[in-house]
């Protein structure tokens, strides 16, 4: 649930709040549409959710929807979870089984839609043990991704970076660059590295192994304040953890990129523009 608006507010431009206002009927059928984005040309293919559990009965429907397709993204919202969780694992788990049968080898991806409706003080932590208990009930033999979104306008950037992290890993220039940072942070501790798009949109998000996963949440929304902001901030605290803190442009160098954030607990101001240095001189 939630394809349709999301669809409209990425792509289209059309604003969250009017659709909060004026909520979009249920997709019927099937719908195809074209859009760019960075070095990709994407097409979405919108299905009807009231329809999901008779295309996955059908096999017929299933080559039709999911063959040549890159990736399968299931969206389903907080609310639903918590009163039907069952249904919902039982819904990925016939995902992850068609796509092995009829070796689609598309990526399966999942939004945790709506997590403005999750009532808790520490949300970060609380998002972390949903997406954990998700993966335990779902006992797949591979990790699928998952991104928490939601359209509230204090939450809006949740949408971007979702869709773009999922749409750049198709992207040639996503990917070289992710692959040359990941490179480069491979033996550092408590580091991360985001990069922007020229629309402020965080599109890579790279991290050491050791990096708390649990404070994501609000580091990605330190993001977005980050990057709408003209102050150079050059420390982020957070609850009891502190990130030195970097930003450099990288539009020189690629004019799809604006960005290049560097945040680490272990790393100073000067060791982290090393670090961006040597990034900019590996994609240079």
């Amino acid at each position: 649930m939630g394809k349709t608006t999301i669809k409209k507010v990425v792509f289209e431009g059309v604003d969250p709040n009017e659709l909060v206002l004026f909520p979009l009927e249920a997709t019927i059928t099937q719908k195809f549409s074209i859009h760019e984005f960075m070095d990709s040309k994407i097409i979405l293919l919108d299905t009807a959710g009231q329809s999901l559990s008779s295309l996955l009965e059908d096999e017929e429907k299933q080559i039709r929807s999911f063959e040549n397709t890159n990736a399968i993204i299931y969206i389903f919202d907080y609310p639903t979870y918590i009163e039907n969780s069952e249904e919902v694992i039982n819904d990925i788990r016939r995902i992850y089984e068609i796509n092995k049968k009829h070796n689609f080898n598309a990526k399966i991806i999942l939004f945790l839609h709506k997590i403005d409706l999750i009532v808790a003080q520490k949300l970060g932590l609380k998002l972390a043990l949903v997406v954990k208990q998700i993966k335990k009930l779902l006992d797949l033999p591979e990790d699928l991704g998952i991104y928490y979104t939601s359209l509230h306008p204090n939450l809006i950037y949740t949408i971007y970076n979702a869709l773009s992290a999922t749409i750049g890993s198709f992207s040639e220039d996503i990917s070289n660059l992710e692959l040359t940072i990941r490179k480069i942070l491979e033996n550092l501790e408590k580091t991360i590295c985001f990069v922007s798009n020229q629309d402020n949109n965080l599109i890579i998000e790279v991290m050491s192994n050791d990096f708390d996963t649990t404070m994501l949440y609000n580091l990605n929304e330190e993001m977005y304040k980050l990057i709408k902001s003209t102050e150079d901030i050059k420390i982020i605290s957070l609850e009891s953890k502190i990130f030195y803190t970097v930003s450099k442009n990288i539009s020189d160098i690629n004019s799809n990129f604006k960005n290049i954030i560097l945040l680490s607990e272990t790393l100073n101001e000067n060791e982290l523009n090393s670090k961006i240095t040597d990034i900019k001189n590996e994609i240079g």
